[in-house]
């Protein structure tokens, strides 16, 4: 990658980056739960709220599904943290990309929440071959334009509930969980292969 040689270039060259497959796909996949949270009765504040505190698509579901049946506060915080542990091991992975970053490590538990598919794979990629002082600047530009893709995703489709089929609404939703797959399926490194092998086969054997 081209050397970055201040914060605001860093910036750009994440938001440049994003501005592609990754906002796309988010912007599709938000499109879909923007749809079912309108089908479920979340008003479109709620919405929005959902994708910026939640901002992980299984934890988003969760949640809509759970106020959609009553459910009481406490088990829709235990069914979305459940859903979002996958989140764990990916923040733990990705946080000794920041260890040479001059930034105070306070501000890690901000970068944490911004974490995605998208943004891991991102940084687990392109991280290393970024200067460490400008990582977080990078990472700030891909992950907030990821983001605002995810948030007008949801307003498009909670607008358009009712002339979108629910067919198309739930393909849009598993469109994330495809691309993560494929982006593993053509990984060089053999532990993330492994991971991606071993996750299908418990999928399978979940579903049996």
């Amino acid at each position: 990658m081209k050397e970055l040689k201040t914060n605001p270039r860093a910036v750009l060259a994440g938001i440049r980056n994003a501005l592609g497959v990754p906002a796309l796909l988010l912007f599709a996949a938000m499109t879909g739960f923007g749809s079912f949270a309108q089908e479920q009765g979340l008003s479109l504040y709620m919405s929005l709220l959902s994708t910026i505190m939640i901002w992980g698509l299984p934890g988003q579901v969760v949640h809509v599904e759970l106020y959609g049946m009553g459910a009481p506060l406490i088990a829709v915080v235990l069914g979305v943290a459940g859903a979002n542990a996958r989140f764990m091991p990916m923040t733990l992975s990705m946080m000794p990309v920041f260890d040479k970053s001059p930034h105070n490590r306070k501000w890690n538990y901000f970068l944490a929440h911004l974490i995605s598919i998208n943004t891991w794979t991102e940084m687990l990629t392109k991280g290393p071959e970024i200067r460490a002082d400008r990582r977080m600047a990078y990472f700030l530009g891909f992950s907030f334009t990821c983001m605002t893709a995810g948030i007008m995703g949801v307003l498009q489709g909670y607008i358009l509930f009712e002339s979108m089929p629910q067919t198309v609404s739930l393909c849009f939703v598993f469109l994330v969980p495809i691309y993560f797959g494929l982006i593993m399926s053509n990984t060089v490194h053999p532990p993330y292969l492994f991971a991606f092998v071993l996750g299908l086969f418990l999928d399978r054997q979940c579903i049996y």
